[in-house]
């Protein structure tokens, strides 16, 4: 019985929804600490853009089904007009054919438009901070 508690509780300390964002705010925090990454790690060799779509294609919001789903929620409460954005660009696109039906796959590419989005915003602004 213990072993089997044990088991259990490594299960839920590995649960990767344990951390997700609860409101709007913590997305726009997240974001920015994001793009603060690529901020720091700037270089002529490196692409701005693709620096951004890495991080978003390699999120843990984008890589876990279940973050990918509490995220679009979120969003979709939150501010219904970035979740609308961000669904009609994955309407728009066909991102690589990467979108076969599966409701799944839908929700990690709307996810993954918030992430890269975000993270482009919070860019900017922080590119125009140090411009003014």
């Amino acid at each position: 019985m213990m072993m089997i508690y044990g088991l259990f509780q490594l299960t839920l300390n590995l649960n990767p929804i344990t951390n997700t964002m609860k409101n709007y705010q913590e997305y726009l925090d997240y974001c920015k600490s994001l793009a603060e990454d690529v901020n720091d790690s700037y270089s002529d060799d490196i692409d701005v853009n693709d620096r951004i779509f890495e991080l978003a294609d390699n999120n843990e919001y984008v890589i876990y089904t279940g973050k990918a789903w509490e995220l679009v929620n979120m969003i979709r409460e939150c501010n219904s007009e970035l979740f609308d954005d961000a669904v009609e660009t994955v309407q728009d696109n066909d991102y690589c054919g990467i979108y076969d039906g599966d409701i799944h796959k839908h929700m990690i590419l709307i996810a993954f438009t918030l992430i890269r989005n975000g993270i482009h915003s919070a860019y900017q602004q922080l590119e125009s901070e140090v411009v003014a």
